[in-house]
């Protein structure tokens, strides 16, 4: 599945030379309700999920990505006020966990008798993508994985290798107010295993929504024979 991940041009080129996404903590995200998709009215609820919020942040980390690139307000969130730079990643089904957006916080989660014993993988696998609805236009996907298996970096950080049977970088995308050229893109990419396309976006005459600059046709970047 193809999915895309917004950064700015200075971490886009980082991330392209070092062939690698740096994972999130839970701390880092940019929602206070991570982690909080339950109802925690309860104080016997509020206790397991302060519990489990700790083992969770110091056990895995993140890459939230998104099914779609066109969105405007990504762009601008995400995509430093269009000045940024999209990556499109084809991804393994196994490797991703999609996002549910829910309208209310989930009740009884941890049954009628909250308890540690109660978080299964299921229950713990609803808490790390369940969001408000009010995120909903980011229809983000997540790549979640424990640290141990991550390649370590200073300061505490952790990274997500690419370019390998789990995650292939795919696409380029140069956001409209991108001050980076196709061409400098193309050689930031470097040598690949796959064909990389890279294109810029512009407003869509027509609708609210991104769409490719044609005035600039796709550059790629084909694997070494």
């Amino acid at each position: 599945m193809k999915l895309y991940y917004l950064t700015s041009e200075k971490w886009a080129k980082v991330i392209l030379h070092e062939q690698r996404l740096k994972l999130s903590t839970i701390a880092e995200l940019n929602d206070p309700f991570e982690l909080l998709g339950a109802s925690i009215g309860e104080s016997a609820v509020r206790k397991v999920l302060r519990y489990v919020h700790g083992r969770v942040t110091d056990t895995f980390g993140l890459v939230c990505m998104s099914t779609t690139w066109q969105s405007p307000v990504m762009w601008a969130h995400y995509g430093d006020k269009h000045k940024g730079v999209c990556l499109g990643f084809e991804v393994i089904e196994q490797r991703r966990r999609e996002v549910t957006y829910e309208p209310t916080r989930l009740s009884k989660l941890l049954g009628e008798s909250p308890r540690l014993g109660n978080v299964t993988a299921e229950v713990l696998n609803t808490l790390l993508t369940t969001k408000s609805a009010e995120w909903s236009y980011e229809k983000e996907h997540r790549l979640i994985v424990r640290f141990e298996n991550a390649i370590p970096g200073p300061h505490g950080m952790h990274f997500l290798p690419f370019n390998n049977e789990f995650l292939v970088l795919k696409e380029v995308i140069l956001g409209s107010r991108c001050d980076w050229n196709l061409q400098a893109a193309k050689r930031a990419v470097g040598i690949v295993p796959h064909k990389v396309s890279l294109k810029r976006v512009r407003p869509s005459f027509q609708n609210f929504k991104m769409v490719q600059q044609r005035k600039e046709p796709i550059v790629y970047v084909k694997p070494k024979p």
